[in-house]
Order: C-alpha cells, then sequence, then structure tokens
C-alpha cells in the first residue's frame, strides 16, 4: 500500500453505507497499488485509498471530472477524507494492462495498443488547450524544477540543467497532459477500447511530456520492440495532432519527468533511488529517439 495508508474496516463501513454491501478485493494491472474493486457494487466501483496529507488525489479528481465527458478515463463518482485517509470512489472499467500485451508477445496486439494510444492521447487527452486557468490541475515547472537531491551525482545534475536549459517550454503550447502516459496505466479491450488510469501525475505541459514519455518507457523496458512500436504511436499521434518534434526537445521533457519522480522518491529505500539514478543518467546518454527523422 502507498506510505503507512492502512484499509480499516471502519473506512469499508464507511462505503458500505453509501454503496451497500461489498467486498474489497486488491486491484493490479494498471492500478496504483492501494486501489482496491468493490466487488457487489452496481455500478461496479474502484477505491483509490491514499494519505489525507497526499496532493495527488485531489489532482486526480480535478482531471477526471475535466476530461469526463471524453470517455478515456473511469467516471469519478465521491472523494472522501476520514481520519487519516482519503478515498477517491470510481467506475470499474475491464480491459487488459497495457503492459501484459506486450510481455505476451502478441505481436499484431501491441501494434494496434500502440495505434490506439497514439490516437487517443492526440484527441481525447491533448485536445484540452490550456487557458490561463489550471482548474486545479499542476503547471508545469520544467524550468523551475530544484536538482538539489544530494543522492543525484553533480555531473548527472550539470547534464541535467544543460538539457532543460534548450528547451523553449511556452504556457501557450500547453495541453493537459497525463503526466504517466503508457501502456502500464492503461487497459485495453478486444473491440478496441482503451481506459487510461492513475491521473496522480496529470499537469499542464507540453504535449511532448506524455508523447516523450511513452517512448521513453517503451526503449527502458522492451528496447528490441521500441523502435517499431514507437514509430506507430508517434505517426498515429501526429495523424490526429500535427506536432513539431525533435529528438533533443523530446529528451529534454523525459530528463524533468525523470526528475519529477526523483524528488517523489527522496525518502525512498537506497536501492530504489539508485535505481533511478542510473534511469536518470541512460535517459541523459541513450539516443532514445533514434528512429525519428
Amino acid at each position: 500500500m502507498i506510505g503507512c495508508v492502512t484499509l480499516t474496516e471502519q473506512l469499508f463501513k464507511q462505503l458500505k453505507n453509501i454503496y451497500g454491501d461489498f467486498s474489497p478485493i486488491r486491484l493490479a494491472g494498471g492500478y496504483t497499488n492501494a486501489t482496491f474493486l468493490l466487488d457487489g457494487t452496481q455500478p461496479l466501483l474502484v477505491a483509490k485509498v491514499s494519505n489525507v496529507y497526499s496532493q495527488d488525489i485531489d489532482n486526480e479528481v480535478n482531471c477526471l471530472k475535466l476530461i469526463h465527458e471524453t470517455g478515456i478515463a473511469p467516471k469519478f463518482y465521491q472523494l472522501f477524507k476520514i481520519n487519516e485517509n482519503q478515498i477517491n470512489v470510481m467506475e470499474y472499467r475491464n480491459g487488459e494492462n497495457g503492459q501484459s500485451i506486450l510481455d505476451s508477445n502478441n505481436a499484431e496486439n501491441a501494434k494496434e495498443l500502440y495505434i490506439s494510444l497514439g490516437e487517443n492521447l492526440a484527441k481525447n487527452i491533448h485536445s484540452k488547450k490550456y487557458n490561463s486557468s489550471s482548474n486545479g490541475i499542476k503547471e508545469c515547472d520544467l524550468h523551475d524544477i530544484k536538482m538539489n537531491l544530494d543522492f543525484v551525482p553533480t555531473e548527472l545534475i550539470n547534464k541535467s540543467k544543460l538539457i532543460l536549459r534548450k528547451v523553449n517550454d511556452s504556457k501557450q503550447n500547453w495541453v493537459l497532459t497525463h503526466g504517466d502516459f503508457g501502456v502500464h496505466n492503461v487497459l485495453y479491450t478486444e473491440d478496441n477500447v482503451l481506459t487510461v488510469l492513475d491521473w496522480e501525475w496529470s499537469e499542464w505541459a507540453n504535449p511532448l511530456n506524455d508523447v516523450g514519455w511513452v517512448c521513453w518507457f517503451t526503449k527502458l523496458h522492451y528496447p528490441e520492440q521500441a523502435n517499431s512500436l514507437n514509430s506507430l504511436f508517434i505517426e498515429q499521434y501526429k495523424a490526429n495532432s500535427p506536432i513539431l518534434l525533435s529528438s533533443e526537445s523530446l529528451k529534454g521533457y523525459c530528463v524533468y519527468k525523470v526528475w519529477k519522480i526523483l524528488h517523489k522518491i527522496k525518502k525512498a529505500p537506497l536501492e530504489v533511488k539508485q535505481e533511478w539514478v542510473r534511469r536518470l543518467e541512460w535517459t541523459i546518454e541513450t539516443d532514445i529517439f533514434d528512429f525519428i527523422k
């Protein structure tokens, strides 16, 4: 479970008073690890639990409200704050986790998934343009992000600053971004319905914030399939939303995303911090977007 959050019978009782009797079933496969299916509710519901001091849940709720009419994300029902916990109650969605599709080595299904990722990201998420009102959703701080973490080597800090300095992050190009978009955070059905989960890291930012991260994740975890799948993804994205791409700018947004995660794991075990420092170095040194012409 996230942090020290414990889902007690008291919390279940509060939910049962509203939604009727149910059996809680822990969910994985795209959901965060403090998420439960409330089996027995009509319609089926999901409860995501976090510490009451976390601002990520409020960010997610505001995002779910904003994109409700697109159908790309679960419907938001209610947010409860009980003692030290907050519970986000949402619609349950069917589908296979996108990452498991890649792990199954089904090449055709993987291609269809990446085409769907590109189309849906362009049409249903990035279609929400920034209009100087945040709607309670975080805003990109690429040029203001702090790099004062003592577990990150100075050399990588300096290289990161140099890369980010070259990024022209203008607010006039901002759209709604998921913040952690990719196969690991989607459900996909046989009839080509895509559901995007876990919007806690959403923010107003340049669309390259999400586009780059899909390619980054695929290149890191599935290097042999990355170029072909990422090419399909970007081709479909551009067919629905023309965008100017360059390896340099995409790398910049990926470096930014890794630094966002580095700040979130400041209190994590040493091996977790070391792994993300390794990923920062990999992001800086690897030509992730070598397939872009």
